[in-house]
C-alpha cells in the first residue's frame, strides 16, 4: 500500500494549506481532504526514484527549529499524519481491501476525528503581530542597555508607524509579508516628518508616548533605525519567518559626518585652571570632564566604573559597546591629572568612582564651563537635519563625548601611530570613528608637504 501528501492549492489568511491523502491499493486508488491544515513555508517537494525506478516526487514537512506558535503547529500536524496513515493501514486489515468502497478513504478519516478517544486537533495558535516577534528578537540579542533602549525607541516608532497607516486603512497591520521596499520607503518618510504627522494625529502619540515629543530627524539617525529593522529582519530569516530581505533592494545610505571638533592641549589645562571657587557644585563637573578626558572612554563606561575598576595606577574595564561581542579589557594609566581627581574625590561610601549627575545636566554644566573659561572659538560643523556646514561656537555644542575626541586626537596628535592609541581607545584597526577623531591638524600637513623639499 502506497500514500501520496499533496497540498490543497487553497490557502487561508495564515498561509496554511490542508494535506490531500491519495491511498494506491492493488489498483485501487482514492484521494480525500485528510482534516489537517499546514503552513505551506514549512512543506518542500523532493525528488526520489520510485521502487519501480521512475523519477518522482513527495511532499516533505519540515519542522523549524523554533518553538514559535506556528513551528509548534506544524510539529502537531506532522505528528497527527503519521497517526493518520497508520489509523488507515490498520481499517484496510479490518475491512480487507477486497471491501474498500468508493468513498471508502474519506469515511475511514471521518472516524479517525470522531473515534472515542481521538487525538486533538491541534489548536489553532494564536495570531502573533510584528511586535510579539520583535519581544522575542530583543529577548534573545545579547546587548547593552543603552543599545536596549535605543531599539525600544525605534519599536515605538514602528508602532506609531502602523497606526499611521491605519488612518486610512484600519485593517492594516505590519507582518512579515508585507515588509517590502515600498513599506520601508514609506517608513523612511515617515520617520522624517513624524514630528508634523504626531502635531496632526495627536491620538497616536497618545496610545505610544514618548518622554518628549519626536523632533526632527536627520538622515544619520533614520540610517541607524534602519539599521535595526535590518537585524530585526535578518532574525525573522534565521528563525524561517521571512524568505528574503527587503534590504537587498532597499539599500541604507552611508552615515555622513562633519569635521570633528574637540579641545586642543591647551585649551584642556585652559579648563583646569579656570577659578570656580564660587560655583563649587560646576567645579566638580568640571573636575568629572577633565578625568573624563584623560582616560577616553564613553561616558556609559565612566558612569559604571567604580573604585574596583583603579588597579595599580590604571583605569581597567571592558567597553559595554563591545562586551557583547568581542570583550576586549582596556588599560588606561592615570595621569597626574587624573591621579589628583581621583583622590581630591576619594569616598569609601560611595559606590560610583566619581559623583556623578544626570547626563543631561553633565552636558549643560560642561557648556556652561567652557563658557566661564572663555573656550568659546567657532568650529565648522553639519548641521545632521539640512546636511549643510554651520559655524557654531564650541561652548554652545560641547558634550560628554568631547572628552574621548579629545584625549584621542591628542594623544595621536603626539604619537601619529593608530595601532598605540586604539589599545587605550579600543577603537578597531580599520575603525571609521579614530578616523574622525583623529582630525588631520596643520602641523601634520606641513610636516607632510615638506617631505617633497
Amino acid at each position: 500500500m502506497a500514500y501520496e501528501i499533496t497540498l490543497s492549492k487553497k490557502t487561508d489568511k495564515a498561509g496554511r494549506a490542508e494535506l490531500l491523502i491519495r491511498m494506491r491499493l492493488n489498483g485501487i486508488s482514492q484521494r480525500a481532504k485528510s482534516g489537517l491544515h499546514i503552513y505551506t513555508k514549512h512543506v518542500r517537494e523532493e525528488s526520489y526514484i520510485s521502487s519501480k525506478g521512475r523519477p518522482s516526487t513527495r511532499l516533505v514537512i519540515t519542522v523549524p527549529r523554533s518553538k514559535f506558535p506556528e513551528a509548534i503547529h506544524t510539529e502537531e500536524v506532522k505528528k497527527q499524519l503519521d497517526e493518520l496513515i497508520k489509523f488507515i493501514d490498520e481499517q484496510v486489515v479490518t475491512y480487507g481491501q477486497n471491501n474498500i468502497s468508493k468513498g471508502w478513504l474519506d469515511q475511514v478519516i471521518k472516524s479517525f476525528f470522531s473515534k472515542e478517544s481521538p487525538t486533538p486537533q491541534p489548536e489553532e495558535p494564536k495570531a502573533l503581530s510584528i511586535f510579539d516577534y520583535f519581544d522575542m528578537f530583543l529577548e534573545n540579542k545579547p546587548q547593552t542597555p543603552g543599545t536596549y533602549r535605543q531599539y525600544m525607541v525605534f519599536y515605538r516608532i514602528f508602532q506609531r508607524f502602523e497606526m499611521y497607516k491605519q488612518v486610512e486603512d484600519s485593517e492594516f497591520h505590519i507582518t512579515f509579508s508585507n515588509i517590502d521596499v515600498n513599506l520601508l520607503n514609506e517608513l523612511d518618510h515617515y520617520m522624517k516628518h513624524e514630528f508634523k504627522l504626531l502635531k496632526k494625529f495627536p491620538k497616536i502619540l497618545k496610545a505610544v508616548p514618548e518622554s518628549r515629543m519626536p523632533g526632527e530627524r536627520g538622515q544619520n539617525t533614520v540610517n541607524g533605525y534602519f539599521k535595526k529593522l535590518r537585524a530585526f529582519v535578518m532574525w525573522a530569516i534565521d528563525q524561517e519567518l521571512m524568505d528574503k530581505s527587503p534590504f537587498r533592494k532597499f539599500k541604507i545610505s552611508k552615515e555622513v559626518y562633519g569635521t570633528p571638533y574637540m579641545l586642543t592641549h591647551d585649551e584642556l589645562y585652559q579648563l583646569r585652571d579656570t577659578d570656580l571657587s564660587r560655583r563649587p557644585a560646576l567645579a566638580v563637573q568640571r573636575d568629572i570632564f577633565l578625568f573624563h578626558c584623560c582616560i577616553g572612554c564613553r561616558v556609559s563606561d565612566l558612569k559604571t566604573m567604580t573604585r574596583a575598576n583603579v588597579i595599580n595606577g590604571e583605569v581597567h574595564y571592558i567597553a559595554r559597546k563591545t562586551s557583547t561581542g568581542h570583550p576586549l579589557t582596556l588599560k588606561i594609566p592615570l595621569n597626574k591629572m587624573a591621579t589628583a581627581i581621583l583622590e581630591r574625590y576619594a569616598d569609601e561610601d560611595r559606590k560610583a568612582l566619581l559623583p556623578f549627575i544626570s547626563d543631561q545636566k553633565y552636558n549643560e554644566a560642561i557648556k556652561e564651563i567652557m563658557t566661564i573659561a572663555g573656550i568659546t572659538r567657532n568650529v565648522v560643523i553639519r548641521n545632521s537635519l539640512t546636511g549643510e556646514q554651520e559655524i557654531r561656537p564650541i561652548n554652545e555644542i560641547a558634550s560628554s563625548h568631547m572628552a574621548r575626541r579629545t584625549f584621542t586626537h591628542i594623544i595621536y596628535k603626539t604619537f601619529k601611530d593608530q595601532a598605540l592609541v586604539s589599545e587605550l581607545t579600543g577603537h578597531a584597526p580599520n575603525s571609521a570613528a579614530f578616523a574622525r577623531y583623529r582630525e588631520v591638524d596643520q602641523e601634520l600637513k606641513r610636516d607632510m608637504v615638506s617631505a617633497l623639499d
